[in-house]
């Protein structure tokens, strides 16, 4: 059932989050005033706010939420890649140094042996 609910719940969010419901609503809204307006400043006014702002503006809110949800996520999976490449060039570049690092203890050791007066031992 929880699985169902999410699902439904994504469709509808979705849905209701579209240009295509706004202009179904708007539609709604404003085909009835044809056949029938409101009558005086007052009646206006409480028609706009309680069928377009109500109405109308919600599926343009969840449009414009979606959109930049959208951005933002487009943003953080750019981010996320670029961090994975430079940590990837972080992983070689240590790989490097370590063997370098490696090289210079061998190359030093060989030193020890041929010069053992010359060189003072140190940490190896």
């Amino acid at each position: 059932m929880r699985r169902f609910n999410d699902w439904l719940g994504d469709k509808l969010s979705f849905g209701l989050s579209t240009m295509a419901a706004f202009y179904i609503v708007t539609a709604f809204v404003l085909v009835p005033l044809i056949w029938q307006r409101p009558d005086g400043l007052i009646s206006w006014v409480q028609f706009l706010i309680q069928s377009l702002f109500q109405g109308a503006a919600l599926p343009v809110l969840g449009y414009v939420s979606r959109k930049a949800g959208e951005n933002q996520e487009r943003v953080l999976n750019e981010t996320h890649d670029t961090v994975m490449e430079e940590i990837t060039l972080i992983k070689e570049e240590l790989a490097l140094a370590r063997e370098e690092r490696d090289e210079l203890k061998m190359l030093l050791a060989e030193l020890h042996v041929k010069i053992p007066d010359v060189i003072k031992p140190c940490d190896v």
